[in-house]
């Protein structure tokens, strides 16, 4: 499931990414409610453990080959789906600009 094309959408990225969680992760995000893109990871519903997270981040840089920067992880902005999306875009943008 590796994304090539510099010119993929944040909505894009973000459906791989929920595809990523259903399918390696096997957690169903579609129970989270009307806007799993915007739900917390923290949040109790989505019942997301450490080694979830653990995997979805180098799931992630294997299909996106980019890397989350540590300020990312630390400032909690990996938290939500559509919030990765946008660390992903901007990570495949600073790849084009260097």
């Amino acid at each position: 499931m590796e994304i090539l094309s510099q010119e993929v959408t944040v909505t894009e990225i973000a459906h791989v990414v929920d595809e990523i969680l259903k399918n390696k992760l096997q957690l169903d995000s579609d129970s989270w409610g009307n806007d799993k893109f915007n739900q917390s990871f923290m949040d109790v519903r989505v019942n997301m453990r450490a080694r979830h997270l653990l995997t979805l981040y180098f799931e992630i840089e294997k299909s996106f080959g980019v890397s989350i920067p540590e300020e990312d992880i630390v400032t909690g902005r990996f938290k939500t789906i559509n919030n990765i999306a946008v660390i992903i875009r901007n990570e495949l943008d600073n790849q084009t600009n260097s």
